[in-house]
């Protein structure tokens, strides 16, 4: 919830907020602290005794997030409220309260509490576009019976062992990748800087996805991108962009017609044009390959072939859920894997230590499944970038029933705001929190995590991301095939401004120089 969002999500909220500066004066704060999760279960308190911002009248905290320094910064504001108001604290947006948490043990008391339906707050521009065009959604926007039955039709062949059958298909995406990163950097310029290397790694995303899911490539990194191909990008682009300038009374933009309402169902139409298509023709194969007697016995069996074959979704169903695992796996993942590149970049002495485990692990080859069980330090330098650039800053659970959380009395229907980088920036969790310490998680260093739910880059429990094998393996796979061929540099020239547009991003440009090695 950036300024620019918060601004065009209310339209004319900013001449409401100025009246109501003028009619009301209240104090920011509160004095009081939280406490923490060792609070006793008998001393329950009410709802309204947690801490917390007292806001505006009527706006509550809104006003705060419209504050220049606080324009896509909202996890260093969530940072500061909680130094201020302790581990659990609630606030006001609006005519609701949601209750903030940063606490390993006040998350697990909630996610233990999870029923046999967590719920989670979904875009909701998302689930308006799926209503207006008659669409179920996938996992990321249903819930309770229809979600569950989708997560056991496609998590099965993204469990781990089953995501080690697409290395081989994935990896000659990553050689597409390190040769077009060869051909876009400004070798004549002498910066060695890809231009909006951002893109490109969204690029790389898609075209990854995309062959696990329907077994086919699209073409996204051809050095000759089709028109077609070239329209289905930029219309993801701008599903993602308007989307996040919905994430504030989305239901309003849709009644007012805005622009950012229209553009992004034009959009979402565009995809579907498109994705549907592809999906579809895939359907289609498989389900021939089914009726002539094909077995789907066995490990090595394809992505769609396997959920067809489960006979647990409709072909509509499996249209809307495949959509929105590609949606939900894009940006998140470029996202990372450019915090990634910048860290090692900028952090050569690092970069020096995982070169020479790829080299003593590969040489030059290109790595298999197995390869990957041998290099911790690898994912050690994978883990640490998480920890600092979380994908997604803050996940959010919907109570299903009233409970106690921390020793406070929590009503139904509350958003419960989980702030995973506060966590793991806190120093008593993570010493020297701010830096790049990969050894931190190497065995036979200090103890990091005291628990589990200290570091959940990726979720917890039936509500984790589904596609987290995946996307580790992107990033594994690209970053072993970039540091045999290239050698990351820091430039000075300019640096990265990371920020919260619905995921963090460092934004489209990266200071990361590629050095033939």
């Amino acid at each position: 919830m950036s300024d620019i969002a918060l601004r065009r999500a209310l339209g004319q909220g900013a001449r409401v907020l100025r009246q109501t500066r003028a009619m009301f004066t209240t104090s920011a704060t509160e004095e009081a602290t939280a406490p923490t999760a060792s609070t006793p279960a008998t001393d329950i308190k009410p709802f309204t005794d947690l801490p917390g911002p007292k806001g505006w009248p009527i706006l509550g905290s809104f006003p705060d997030y419209f504050k220049k320094e606080n324009q896509g910064q909202m996890h260093e504001l969530m940072r500061r409220r909680h130094r201020q108001f302790g581990k659990i604290f609630r606030e006001q947006f609006g005519p609701r309260h949601n209750v903030a948490v940063a606490d390993p043990a006040l998350l697990e008391e909630i996610l233990r509490k999870e029923g046999k339906y967590p719920s989670r707050p979904p875009y909701e521009s998302w689930v308006l576009y799926n209503t207006l065009r008659n669409r179920q959604g996938g996992l990321m926007t249903s819930d309770k019976e229809y979600w569950r039955r989708s997560r056991s039709a496609l998590a099965t062949k993204l469990r781990p062992k089953a995501v080690s059958d697409y290395v081989e298909g994935m990896n000659q995406v990553c050689v597409d990748l390190v040769d077009r990163i060869g051909y876009l950097k400004d070798e004549k310029g002498g910066t060695h800087l890809v231009p909006r290397l951002l893109n490109e790694l969204n690029k790389f995303t898609m075209e990854t996805i995309l062959y696990i899911m329907l077994n086919k490539r699209i073409g996204c990194l051809d050095r000759e991108v089709s028109e077609k191909v070239n329209n289905f990008i930029q219309s993801i682009a701008t599903m993602f962009l308007t989307g996040h300038q919905l994430m504030v009374y989305a239901n309003l933009h849709k009644l007012l017609r805005t622009r950012p309402w229209k553009e992004h169902v034009q959009s979402w139409d565009k995809i579907y044009d498109f994705a549907a298509d592809l999906i579809n023709q895939r359907i289609d194969e498989v389900s021939k390959e089914l009726e002539s007697g094909e077995t789907v016995e066995g490990e090595h069996v394809d992505f769609m072939k396997y959920v067809v074959s489960t006979h647990q979704l409709s072909r509509n169903e499996i249209v809307d859920n495949i959509i929105e695992i590609f949606m939900g796996g894009i940006d998140t993942t470029a996202n990372s894997l450019a915090f990634l590149f910048y860290l090692l970049a900028k952090n050569e002495h690092i970069q020096t230590k995982l070169i020479a485990e790829i080299d003593n692990v590969l040489g030059k080859r290109q790595p298999g499944s197995s390869d990957l069980q041998n290099m911790s330090y690898l994912k050690a330098c994978v883990k640490e970038t998480l920890r600092l650039f979380p994908p997604i800053p803050m996940n959010a659970r919907t109570t299903t029933e009233d409970m106690t959380i921390g020793g406070y009395f929590i009503p139904k229907d509350t958003i419960l705001m989980l702030n995973v980088y506060v966590m793991s920036h806190d120093e008593n969790i993570f010493p020297d929190p701010d830096e790049f310490r990969p050894d931190r998680w190497m065995r036979g260093e200090e103890e990091v995590a005291p628990s589990p739910f200290s570091f959940v880059p990726f979720g917890f429990g039936t509500r984790s991301c589904v596609g987290r094998r995946i996307a580790e393996s992107q990033i594994y796979l690209a970053t072993i095939q970039i540091l045999q061929r290239y050698w990351l540099k820091k430039s000075d020239k300019f640096d990265i401004k990371p920020s919260v547009r619905t995921q963090f991003t460092p934004g489209p440009e990266l200071p990361v120089m590629f050095v033939e090695r």
